[in-house]
């Protein structure tokens, strides 16, 4: 028969193996969220190039679209 020690310290080793699971999928699912962003900026970026926009409008807000999106997703996530 298992000690309530052993219990113990399995339910402490699972919890920590769960704990790090989610910190990996959060990792991910924010990973894939930026990618997703970015190359949504890139295609901005070609397409404003197409139509014979001014890129540098585009380039000065990269960093604030980032941030916003960043935003976004920490507030969608926690």
């Amino acid at each position: 028969m298992d000690s309530p020690i052993d219990n113990d310290k399995t339910k402490t080793d699972l919890l920590a193996q769960a704990v790090d699971l989610n910190a990996k999928l959060l990792s991910n699912a924010a990973s894939t969220y930026a990618y997703n962003k970015i190359n949504n900026i890139l295609l901005m970026q070609i397409l404003a190039k197409l139509d014979g926009r001014d890129l540098e409008e585009i380039r000065d807000n990269v960093d604030r679209y980032i941030a916003q999106f960043t935003d976004e997703y920490m507030k969608k996530n926690l």
